[in-house]
């Protein structure tokens, strides 16, 4: 009989979208279709109304072919790449599939084109017993200063969605969902908007911390930008992290009043 303790671990693949660009990111899923590692699990969460805009979704037909539509009744913002997932391998019909000790979930963006190997990398150099977060490009807050961080097993205060990140299930608390509920909310914009700083704080108060993974060949974020990995549409006014419309702020400035916003 196989305890968790033994069992190999399972990789989901999860990411978010908006109303106008669920159409644009076939590249994005083919690229995690032909994984080298097929992930166990790729999700897809949609709200029913995207708050933003108070638009619907339609999801295409193809879409729903390849992979599981994880329809939710709350807008995270951009973090609806993650929280629903986590709700969900909590639930009772799956939370026996995908045990929180064995299993590590890939959050990511819909306008990246990722490498091939990107799971079988986190799959072969993080370690069972590794609690980490591990991401392909990081930052560190220097004065509120952005200082990026892509050395191999540095080490950073933020990990950056685009890239990829990888974290261990049993990461996300009890707290977890009260935690996002509180920065997530509609009338929090500038929290609101910066999933990669408010997931970030999350975990180093759950004392996680975050490492930076970079193999030329196989998970970099220099090939990613040499590759022309990523894709046009990531900067178009309709992008998640460019408020999708509601806002022309950018990360880096929203950042710094995150910064000072959870100081206080």
């Amino acid at each position: 009989v196989y305890t968790h303790a033994f069992m190999p671990t399972k990789f989901i693949v999860s990411f978010t979208t908006s109303p106008t660009r669920i159409n644009k990111c076939g590249p994005m899923i083919h690229s995690i279709l032909n994984q080298t590692r097929k992930p166990d699990l790729f999700l897809l969460n949609i709200p029913g109304v995207f708050a933003r805009t108070g638009e619907t979704y339609r999801v295409p037909k193809y879409i729903r072919k390849s992979l599981t539509v994880n329809h939710v009744d709350t807008d995270y913002g951009p973090a609806t790449k993650i929280v629903p997932a986590v709700a969900y391998l909590k639930t009772p019909e799956v939370r026996d599939t995908y045990h929180p000790d064995n299993t590590r979930i890939i959050y990511l963006d819909d306008d990246i084109s990722y490498p091939p190997r990107m799971i079988e990398t986190y799959e072969r150099m993080i370690s069972s017993n590794d609690h980490s977060v591990w991401t392909a490009t990081g930052f560190d807050f220097v004065n509120l200063e952005l200082n990026g961080k892509r050395a191999y097993k540095d080490t950073a205060t933020i990990a950056e969605g685009y890239g990829s990140v990888c974290v261990k299930l049993n990461t996300f608390g009890d707290n977890f969902m009260d935690y996002m509920t509180q920065y997530t909310a509609v009338d929090n914009q500038i929290c609101r908007l910066s999933d990669d700083v408010i997931l970030s704080n999350y975990y180093h108060k759950q004392n996680v911390a975050i490492f930076i993974i970079n193999l030329p060949g196989y998970l970099s974020i220099h090939d990613m930008w040499n590759e022309n990995k990523i894709l046009d549409y990531g900067n178009e006014t309709d992008a998640l992290h460019m408020g999708a419309g509601g806002t022309s702020d950018n990360n880096v400035d929203r950042y710094k009043r995150v910064i000072t916003a959870l100081n206080k």
